[in-house]
């Protein structure tokens, strides 16, 4: 009878460890996908203050420096965008 509870303790304490790690991998994978949306929002950043004709490059390292600090400054003071009108067509001849 010993041996049955021992062995039914060891599987509860694995049991137990597994869950710890699941839990401690999902707490390293939560800074990742923060830096990768990071990531993505300084590039959106980026080129969509290059299409509104700002400075991009200033307005990359102010997110890199500020995050989404510096994306809610940019969202606030951002210009409308810029459409280019082409050419009218020419007169028919």
């Amino acid at each position: 009878m010993l041996l049955l509870e021992y062995i039914i303790q060891s599987v509860i304490a694995q049991e137990e460890w597994l869950w710890l790690w699941g839990l401690g991998s999902l707490f390293c994978l939560i800074p990742v996908v923060w830096f990768i949306i990071g990531i993505l929002l300084c590039i959106w950043v980026y080129r969509d203050a290059e299409s509104r004709g700002m400075n991009g490059v200033m307005w990359l390292i102010i997110m890199l420096i500020a995050g989404i600090i510096g994306l809610i400054i940019y969202l606030l003071v951002r210009k409308d965008k810029t459409t280019s009108q082409s050419a009218p067509p020419p007169p028919p001849s």
